[in-house]
């Protein structure tokens, strides 16, 4: 009987079975390795890119924290200007009032007179003379007194009419009235108070005096 001794092919066998085994591992290892490696490069490039952003940012963050500090302080420059305008308008304002007042004043003191009428003071091209005139004039906030000398009662009452129509003037009233004699002549003395009247855009009217939409 012939006997063969497989001995030596089963060891061979499992020798190549081992070494086919550790080849895979080694080979699945290594793919491994080249994932992780090639992720672990693609992620830090991407935090050196979020880091660099993050860098960019903070500069842009703190240019513009000192953009918006000069912008503050230029607000804040520009409000103090706008401050020292607005008083320099009020004292330029309130320095022209009294002669702004006193020019509306005295426009309000002459008046027509026809050349037909049988009058000494009136002249002969028909221009506005006078009738009356101021002795005192004082403006104390929107009060305003103001003294003068007429002809006659009539001039006074129609001077009175015409502060009254201007609407700059409210509550004109009459508050002394009295004969005085200058240069032999017999004139009135008088007394007038008003207040002066808040600046308002007055109403547009028609020809006929109607407001617009009326007729």
């Amino acid at each position: 009987m012939i006997r063969i001794n497989l001995l030596p092919y089963r060891e061979s066998r499992k020798k190549e079975s081992i070494l086919r085994q550790i080849n895979i591992f080694l080979g699945v290892f290594f793919i491994v390795f080249v994932i992780l490696l090639y992720y672990s490069i693609w992620l830090g490039k991407k935090i050196d890119d979020l880091n660099t952003k993050i860098k960019n940012t903070k500069i842009m963050l703190t240019q513009a924290e000192t953009k918006s500090k000069k912008v503050d302080q230029i607000k804040k420059e520009l409000e103090k200007l706008g401050h020292k305008t607005d008083v320099i308008k009020s004292i330029e304002t309130n320095r022209r009032a009294p002669v702004i007042l006193l020019e509306n004043m005295t426009k309000m003191v002459a008046e027509k007179t026809s050349i037909l009428t049988p009058d000494a003071s009136a002249d002969t091209d028909n221009k506005p003379v006078k009738r009356l005139w101021f002795t005192s004039f004082e403006a104390s906030g929107e009060k305003v007194n103001i003294k003068g000398i007429a002809l006659d009662n009539k001039t006074i009452a129609d001077f009175m009419s015409r502060l009254e129509e201007s609407k700059l003037y409210n509550n004109v009233n009459l508050t002394t009235i009295k004969q005085q004699e200058i240069n032999k002549l017999n004139l009135k003395y008088f007394e007038i108070g008003c207040v002066k009247a808040s600046l308002k855009n007055p109403e547009k009217k028609n020809d006929d005096g109607s407001k617009p939409g009326q007729k």
